[in-house]
């Protein structure tokens, strides 16, 4: 079996405006803005995050057990409160759910549709991130 390293992963961001966040990463620049801003916000960055991740996990796993996908679609709900992140009494600032909807036509019975869904589960690194606690440090530094 395939020993694999740790990966370090840098994003880094700029504010442009008080609302605009550009983020660059190795070999891209992503425009965040705020909720209903002219580009997507970080929220719906965490959405778009988890339906990719599904899609490429959903894609190996799917080869790993020997079947082809011919279609998939993921959509991705998070219900979210905005009164902590306004600074009132809130439950907590991020989402309080998030469900995603696999839809995949694929030539296989659902008892092996059941067992692919747990493997691209168990597989996918943003799901992992959103399900389980993961230690996140947040440091200011003065220029």
């Amino acid at each position: 079996m395939a020993k694999y390293k740790d990966l370090e992963i840098r994003v880094v961001g700029k504010a442009v405006s008080p609302t605009k966040t550009l983020v660059k990463t190795e070999n891209f620049e992503i425009m965040v803005d705020k909720l209903g801003g002219e580009h997507p916000c970080p929220l719906d960055y965490t959405l778009a995050a988890l339906a990719g991740c599904l899609n490429i996990v959903g894609h190996m796993v799917a080869k790993d057990m020997g079947f082809n996908i011919e279609e998939l679609e993921i959509e991705v709900t998070g219900i979210f409160n905005p009164a902590k992140f306004m600074g009132l009494d809130g439950e907590r600032a991020g989402f309080k759910s998030v469900k995603a909807i696999i839809r995949v036509k694929a030539d296989v019975d659902e008892e092996k549709l059941k067992e692919w869904l747990k493997k691209v589960e168990e597989r996918c690194p943003v799901s992992d991130n959103l399900t389980n606690l993961t230690p996140t440090e947040v440091i200011v530094e003065k220029k």
